[in-house]
């Protein structure tokens, strides 16, 4: 193993907006010694090999020349992992694949049609592998670059990143230029909750998720948007250059872990904003605690949740660690459960992934009838917003964020969804009111607030 200290005086995010140039750049990033799990921050850049995977079911790996694949992307995955894991035997800490997927994969889990607005140009999947990694610990305050490469490569790398780091900051680009659409006006949402909770009270569902989509024309550049966004730092942070497109992640939600044998998922439903000051901000949480809306829509969550790990786990091995317990982050309080399972002998990263996915908070129970729902009610495909983001170890590690708070940046526009669950008692005003609490973040980075 090959390791090298870089002496860069930048945070990872600001470091990420001087590199925001170079191909397949990307960024986890919570912020925080929340940071994935872990107190770290990782970065990299031009990686060794890339997997597309597009709608139409094209796939293309390439390692400095094409090579056309077929197949189910979830077994193309494990493939791609599979022919790079031998670079990196020597060395599980420097190389890792980076990889997005799509809510849109949930096609091949379920079998169903593609809709017809779904983007069949547009990367259904994603992966980069990298043989070098920038790590920075949020606890010492300092980066460490690592890689299976011999050692003399480091230094290469690593004045190269001291350059970039010390090259001059973009300038702002102003906000007051930019302007927002949405695909639901109020009055439509409305008909959508009231669709959904007809659909509730003829027995269908227990809950939907329900989402709008909110356009900004034209785009802040892309890392830009990442550094406003990291002002509310949430501790699933992914920024990924995809080549057409960049995903920029503020997801406080963790879809899936895998340590060894064993599986976690953290499913987050109930949400409450941050009070003015310590004693509203109490009241809130207490509220959120109280509320049997909110608590009986957890509740749904996280028996979905169970039984999607049941699919993949060992008998009798799936368990919930907590329940519904309270986590503060920057502007919003949230329920959280931690539910693990110990996975099934044999079981691959993509069998794991196609059991879980898509995750339940952001689908509704039943999850299938909940898709097809949502499939009926929301005017536009939900591309990577609600699909995953995550880091893929060669050391039986991987984590992935459930892509929520999570904008996607072509050259043309910046698209962001926000939603919430609908069940039985809730009402259209509240609900609508909760997405644009959830995208309020995303309208100051791109907006300064304001959506006009």
């Amino acid at each position: 193993m090959a390791t090298k200290e870089v002496e860069v005086a930048l945070s990872p995010t600001a470091l990420l907006a001087r590199c925001a140039g170079l191909p397949g750049i990307f960024a986890l990033d919570g912020g925080s010694q929340r940071s994935w799990e872990s107190g770290h921050a990782v970065l990299g850049f031009r990686p060794r090999a890339t997997l597309r995977i597009d709608a139409d079911g094209t796939a293309r790996m390439d390692d400095g020349r094409p090579h056309h694949w077929r197949g189910d992307p979830f077994e193309l995955l494990d493939r791609f992992c599979a022919q790079w894991a031998p670079a990196a035997t020597d060395c599980p800490e420097g190389a890792a694949v980076i990889a997005a997927l799509s809510y849109d994969l949930r096609h091949w889990v379920e079998r169903r049609p593609m809709l017809r607005h779904v983007d069949r140009t547009a990367p259904v999947l994603y992966a980069g592998f990298y043989d070098w990694l920038l790590w920075f610990s949020y606890r010492q305050r300092r980066f460490r670059l690592v890689s299976p490469r011999p050692s003399s490569a480091l230094p290469v790398i690593a004045a190269e990143i001291e350059t970039l780091a010390a090259a001059p900051a973009a300038q702002p680009v102003p906000l007051a230029a930019a302007r927002v659409r949405t695909d639901f006006t109020k009055a439509q949402y409305r008909a959508a909750v009231k669709a959904a909770l007809a659909y509730i009270a003829a027995g269908d569902i227990y809950q939907v998720n329900l989402a709008q989509r909110f356009v900004v024309q034209p785009p802040r550049p892309p890392a830009a948007v990442f550094a406003a966004m990291q002002q509310h730092a949430m501790p699933f942070g992914a920024y990924l250059d995809l080549g057409d497109l960049t995903l920029i992640s503020n997801s406080p939600e963790c879809l899936l872990t895998i340590r060894g044998d064993t599986l976690t998922t953290r499913p987050i439903k109930g949400t409450r904003p941050r009070g003015r000051d310590p004693r509203s901000d109490q009241s809130l949480m207490d509220e959120l605690v109280r509320d049997p809306k909110e608590q009986a829509e957890h509740l749904m969550i996280v028996d979905l949740e169970r039984n999607d790990l049941g699919r993949i786990c060992r008998t009798g091995s799936v368990r919930v660690e907590d329940l519904a317990q309270i986590e503060t982050f920057p502007s919003l309080h949230h329920l959280v459960s931690t539910i693990t399972g110990q996975r099934r002998a044999g079981a691959t990263l993509g069998e794991v992934l196609r059991a879980v996915f898509p995750g339940g908070s952001i689908t509704g129970a039943p999850k299938v009838r909940a898709m097809e729902i949502i499939d009926e009610l929301e005017p536009v495909a939900r591309g990577f917003y609600t699909g995953a983001i995550g880091f893929v170890g060669f050391d039986d590690r991987a984590i992935f964020n459930l892509a929520i708070r999570t904008a996607i940046a072509t050259s043309e526009q910046i698209a962001y969804h926000a939603g919430g669950g609908i069940v039985a008692d809730s009402t259209a005003d509240r609900e609508f009111s909760e997405t644009l609490l959830k995208a309020r973040p995303f309208f100051t980075a791109v907006l300064g607030g304001s959506r006009s």
